[in-house]
């Protein structure tokens, strides 16, 4: 199931859909040649403003910046001792090991900079070629700050994973659900059971990977 939260961010992605898709077949060019070739007309107006494009992007960035915090915040619970019920920082073998702070300190400062790159790109406009344009969209940037956040996003829920697969492990799994036992076990094909502290970017690249490549974990 969806939280329920998540859906704000789902509409907010289909909204950016519908826009991006009118404007792939729309008229996007500066002039217009209208009518035929044998009666036409040139018509100058900003029809390739990349304007419903940028603020397309920059609201997805908005709504994909809140998964990822909605993600950070969840796997904080996991960690924290004091409402999750398991051992701190999910560490197997106390002492000397970390367990999984460090993964926690990664998806918050990951949340950080996804604060930043959502800020409106579409909001920052110039003039330029001696007055003839006084209003750029700037939708490029938009677009290129857009990639960089959901990559962003991509790992935080890839530490969630981790974490969550982690906490899991302390449970067992026979009473887990059948989608939450394929995610685990899918996870668990190609990175272990954390038990004492190792490079955590590896665990990271590779939960990202099986996030990309199982689309729908409620199927066998």
């Amino acid at each position: 199931s969806m939280p329920q939260v998540h859906g704000a961010s789902r509409d907010q992605f289909a909204h950016a859909a519908r826009q991006i898709a009118t404007e792939l077949n729309a008229c996007t060019d500066n002039p217009l040649v209208l009518g035929t070739p044998e009666s036409w007309r040139v018509v100058s107006q900003a029809n390739p403003h990349g304007e419903s494009v940028a603020m397309a992007a920059d609201l997805l960035a908005i709504a994909m910046a809140e998964i990822g915090s909605i993600a950070e915040r969840r796997l904080d619970r996991l960690v924290n001792p004091l409402v999750s019920g398991l051992p701190p920082f999910l560490v197997a073998q106390p002492g000397v090991n970390s367990g999984m702070m460090i993964a926690q300190y990664v998806a918050a400062s990951l949340c950080a900079e996804n604060r930043q790159l959502a800020q409106p790109a579409v909001l920052d406009n110039y003039v330029t070629s001696g007055l003839q344009e006084d209003h750029l969209s700037l939708g490029t940037g938009a677009a290129l700050k857009l990639l960089k956040l959901l990559e962003n996003v991509w790992h935080i829920l890839a530490i969630e994973y981790l974490l969550a697969a982690q906490a899991l492990d302390f449970h067992g799994d026979a009473a887990l659900a059948s989608g939450t036992r394929r995610a685990l076990h899918r996870l668990r094909a190609v990175v272990a059971n954390w038990q004492q502290d190792r490079w955590l970017a590896p665990d990271i690249a590779l939960a990202v990977k099986v996030l990309k490549s199982t689309p729908d974990f409620t199927q066998p």
